[in-house]
């Protein structure tokens, strides 16, 4: 693979399956990098997120270079270096407990039962891996998705309907 955050036409399927070997797991923490501009936090983007499991199993979600993909991996995440835009104009980003920030605390500790890719595709296109769906012994399940250069979680909620994308939930590519 060229770059960790590059997309390419072959690493969908490599990314999907490293999403899948998380079936069968305990998840013992749910960690993202929160963005924050001037030391407020920024909701719009819940940035690349860390699943930990076991004693030192880590596997991370992030979003691609383009915009439009996610990829996956056994790596930890890079937590993006603060940065200032202009004096009194900062980014920065804080590794942040996920399942906290979302009132979801009851998924800790829960085995992953399902996950599936989400491919998302315009009529007579190919399709592309815009994110990940993870569903928990609980019922419960947690969307990753690729939402035009930012990165949403949603629970328990389904991807919003576009006109003219087709969106297509797969456990193969």
């Amino acid at each position: 693979m060229f770059g960790r955050y590059s997309p390419s036409p072959l690493r969908a399927v490599q990314d999907l399956q490293n999403a899948r070997s998380l079936l069968g797991k305990r998840l013992s923490e749910l960690l993202h990098d929160q963005y924050y501009f001037n030391d407020e936090k920024e909701l719009g983007d819940i940035g690349s997120l860390e699943w930990h499991f076991g004693e030192r199993e880590v596997l991370s979600m992030y979003l691609l270079s383009d915009g439009e993909r996610v990829g996956a991996d056994w790596l930890p995440s890079d937590t993006p270096t603060a940065f200032e835009i202009e004096p009194n104009a900062t980014c920065s980003w804080k590794r942040e407990n996920l399942l906290a920030g979302l009132s979801a605390t009851h998924l800790g500790n829960t085995k992953i039962c399902a996950v599936e890719g989400i491919l998302d595709s315009f009529s007579g296109h190919e399709p592309w891996l815009a994110g990940f769906r993870v569903t928990f012994e609980t019922g419960d399940f947690l969307i990753y998705l690729n939402q035009g250069d930012d990165a949403v979680v949603l629970i328990n909620a389904l991807p919003p309907v576009n006109v003219g994308l087709e969106t297509r939930f797969v456990t193969s590519i």
